[in-house]
This record gives structure tokens, sequence and C-alpha cells, in this order.
């Protein structure tokens, strides 16, 4: 009898281990607004001419806080971008970050933290949480990334 009991617990337990997560609500985003998202998360327009998706981070080079780099890097992130019912692209976008995540406003030469997509202009504005002991340290899950879209 006390197998069965631990038969049915541990069906259980797999059932609700092998449970999809609920999916993240999709964002209605406003021109010139800031917005953030999680990984694997959407965000459309309001008229739902650009569709976005950030689909991780490719890379995060930044200096963890608690050490000491002769050099700071940037953080890449992927996003997905469709235009209306047009197949979706994705993009890399990078920047420099300070310790609080945010991107600085000018340019840098050789990063690309903005991209235009139709009539859109798509800009990183932040790369969260950011490394505080040792690089890698963070899990792509972990990741929020906050955009800009704007009407040019």
């Amino acid at each position: 009898m006390k197998l069965t009991r631990y038969s049915w617990l541990i069906l259980i337990v797999v059932l609700i281990a092998c449970q999809r997560a609920t999916p993240l609500p999709t964002l209605t985003i406003k021109d010139g607004e800031e917005f953030t998202l999680a990984v694997d998360q959407y965000a459309v327009t309001s008229n739902l001419d650009i569709t976005l998706r950030f689909l991780g981070v490719a890379g995060d080079e930044r200096c963890p806080s608690e050490l000491e780099c002769a050099v700071s890097g940037p953080v890449s992130v992927l996003l997905s971008i469709q235009q209306g019912d047009a197949v979706a692209a994705e993009i890399t976008l990078q920047s420099f970050t300070d310790s609080n995540g945010r991107a600085p406003e000018g340019p840098f030469e050789g990063i690309q933290d903005r991209v235009t997509a139709g009539d859109y202009l798509i800009r990183l504005q932040g790369v969260l949480p950011y490394p505080v002991k040792s690089f890698n340290e963070i899990k792509d899950a972990k990741y929020q990334v906050t955009l800009v879209v704007s009407r040019q």
C-alpha cells in the first residue's frame, strides 16, 4: 500500500514539474514610452504595426560590480521584430550600461543600440540585472530588457 501512495506522489510531482509555465502577458506599448520585457515576452504597438519579442542575451561583457576590471564591455540582446504580417527577423542590439543597468543616451561607435523597423525606431534603454560577482553569473531567464519604440 505504501508503494502505491509513493507512486502517486511521484506521479503528481512529475506532472507538476512538466507543466508549462504560464506565458507572460503581451504588452501593448505606446509611442515613445519605455517598457520592459522578460525573456520570451512580447510587446506590440497599439496599432499592431510592430511586434517585438525579447529572445535573450547573446553576451554580457559588463564588468561585475564587485570586481575591478580594466575595461567593461557591452551587453548584447536578441530581439525578434515582426512588421505587420511579415516574417519575424532576429536582430542583436548592444549597449554599455551603468551599474543600474541603464544605457547612456549617446551612441558609441561600433555599438548598435538602435534599429529602424518601418516607420519606427527601436532603442535599447537598459538591461537588468547587472552582474555582481562574476561574468556569466546571470541565468538567461533572469534578464530583462528596457526598450523604447518611437515613430520617426
